[in-house]
């Protein structure tokens, strides 16, 4: 039996989507109900497979698990960590995960939850191979590449990268040379919106991932959500890593991406 474990976002509803297609059995657990749950409804029509869950409660999620007989379990969608600086209800096995750790990065954090799976015997499956049809082949997806941007998008890509391997963020916001802003626990979206107020317009977005980025969770995602509120000149490019890197809302993201005159560059 497959379980999903759903974040926020379109991500999980495009997984669902893909497992109806392959006839695969699942059923899915909710997180955040607030941000997903109608969506996710409309598609999976059996409300028995449904199961709505409080985050940050692993040891329910893992009773969750035995009792529906999981064998492999799909990590997607985001959870936003600024959640841990609140006063959420922790239980105790989140206490306990979290307590061993030194630094409380997303990789670390998502590596002991992976561990903690195995320990009981459960397999994650990797993102790539449920939502392969996301990535898009290298190449110059809409707009033009100019040699200005060129030079940006290869300095923003190899600073985005850094800043991934050292578990502070996967974005860069850039503009003629100078980092504008660096992603961290804020997330993409937000990230973006600064460097606009810094930079105004024409500015360059990239995204990376970790050099050994570990497909069974947090792949990088750009989609339709990440151009919300922008205007048409503020954004003159936006870059990523073709094979590691997810596009949720394909068709929506490039038309909204041609409708502000911004290059969608996907990165070999």
């Amino acid at each position: 039996m497959i379980t999903v474990i759903a974040g926020t976002g379109t991500l999980p509803i495009e997984a669902c989507k893909n497992l109806i297609n392959q006839k695969k059995d699942f059923f899915i657990v909710v997180l955040f109900p607030e941000d997903n749950l109608k969506a996710i409804e409309e598609l999976i029509q059996d409300p028995n497979k449904i199961i709505i869950q409080e985050c940050y409660q692993i040891s329910k999620v893992l009773n969750l698990l035995k009792e529906k007989n999981t064998t492999h379990v799909l990590l997607i969608g985001k959870v936003d960590k600024r959640n841990l600086l609140k006063k959420v209800k922790l239980d105790w096995l989140s206490i306990k995960l979290l307590a061993m750790l030194t630094y409380k990065d997303d990789k670390a954090i998502m590596e002991k939850i992976l561990e903690t799976l195995k320990e009981n015997e459960i397999e994650v499956i990797k993102q790539s191979e449920v939502l392969n049809s996301l990535f898009v082949e290298p190449g110059i997806i809409s707009g033009n590449l100019t040699e200005n941007l060129k030079i940006d998008i290869e300095l923003g890509m190899s600073v985005a990268e850094k800043m991934s391997s050292w578990s502070i963020g996967q974005t860069v916001a850039i503009k003629d040379g100078m980092i504008l802003a660096i992603e961290a626990i804020e997330g993409t979206d937000e990230c973006i919106q600064r460097g606009i107020k810094l930079g105004k317009e024409n500015i360059v977005i990239c995204k990376s991932a970790h050099p050994k980025q570990n497909q069974k969770y947090d792949l990088p995602t750009l989609g339709t959500n990440s151009l919300k509120g922008i205007s048409s000149r503020q954004i003159a490019a936006i870059a990523w890593k073709s094979n590691q890197t997810f596009i949720a809302d394909k068709e929506e993201f490039v038309k909204k991406a041609k409708e502000l005159g911004i290059s969608l560059i996907s990165v070999k």
